[in-house]
């Protein structure tokens, strides 16, 4: 049994330096909470992902924006919850590529989509910013 309502929770900034820190901090969360290994990759490298796309898409690749990342581990499912501070994105703008239209940029959303059970965009509190929730099924290792 997987512990109920395990959670991590922290603030980055927004930068493709701080990618590496991102995911080794939620991987040391994940190991701690006895997350099989191949979950584990599949979480960080939807989280790897979605980080990149807040920092190149939503905040432009500007230098003062921040991303709180939020992990939750509740019975036998993770949700991972990335909000950011920029100005809101159109979900339909998110929507991945096809697999036969394979090209360089756009792949990002459709590697998260294929590791996660569920992804989707969420109203942000009080209308700023963006909130993702990415949700999968795990079993312990």
């Amino acid at each position: 049994m997987f512990p109920s309502n395990v959670n991590f929770a922290e603030t980055f900034t927004a930068k493709a330096s701080e990618l590496k820190v991102i995911r080794a901090a939620v991987k040391e969360f994940l190991q701690s909470a006895s997350i099989a290994e191949d979950e584990i990759s599949d979480i960080i490298l939807a989280t790897d992902e979605a980080c990149q796309n807040i920092i190149r898409h939503a905040y432009k690749e500007s230098d003062d924006g921040t991303i709180d990342i939020n992990v939750q581990v509740s019975n036998n499912e993770i949700v991972v919850i990335l909000f950011d501070y920029a100005e809101p994105v159109d979900p339909n703008c998110c929507e991945p590529k096809q697999c036969n239209t394979l090209s360089p940029g756009g792949l990002g959303n459709l590697f998260i989509n294929k590791v996660m059970d569920s992804t989707g965009y969420q109203c942000p509190p009080l209308g700023v910013g963006n909130k993702l929730v990415m949700k999968k099924m795990i079993t312990k290792e």
